[in-house]
């Protein structure tokens, strides 16, 4: 008597389970990512725009608070201070960029200033940070 022959099948590797996996593992990095977006600024109100956009790493912050003080990355100086700390940490770095952040409230006096610092220093790329502004077109 001839037993049958077990049939041999040959394996088999599943392609949509793993690019499933892909995907999700390249969603949850790029989320993961936003989250490390480093900010070096005191937190101010910043002026409204419809061109808001993500703010550069490789950057010095140069802010002006609600009440008039100047800020180099969180670090609050005297207005005599501000224009030598700026070349100072542009003379280490030529490429930064220098955000400034400027409270919506203060007179466009304080945003001269910082911006005539910013200049002054031999900063080559000048941003002005803002907010994004909100989908109903009566918001200020």
């Amino acid at each position: 008597m001839k037993l049958a022959q077990p049939e041999f099948k040959r394996a088999r590797i599943e392609i949509v389970p793993m690019i499933d996996t892909i995907f999700f593992l390249l969603v949850f990095f790029m989320i993961a990512s936003l989250s490390m977006v480093k900010l070096n600024s005191k937190k101010v109100s910043l002026p409204q725009s419809e061109t808001a956009n993500i703010s550069p790493t490789n950057s010095i912050a140069l802010t002006v608070d609600k009440a008039g003080n100047f800020l180099v990355n969180k670090e609050v100086l005297p207005e005599a201070q501000v224009l030598p700390t700026l070349q100072n940490l542009l003379r280490a770095n030529p490429q930064k960029q220098v955000v400034l952040n400027c409270d919506r409230e203060l007179p466009v006096k304080y945003f001269v200033h910082a911006y005539d610092y910013a200049k002054q220093a031999n900063a080559t790329h000048v941003m002005l940070a803002t907010s994004p502004r909100s989908q109903t077109k009566g918001a200020p």
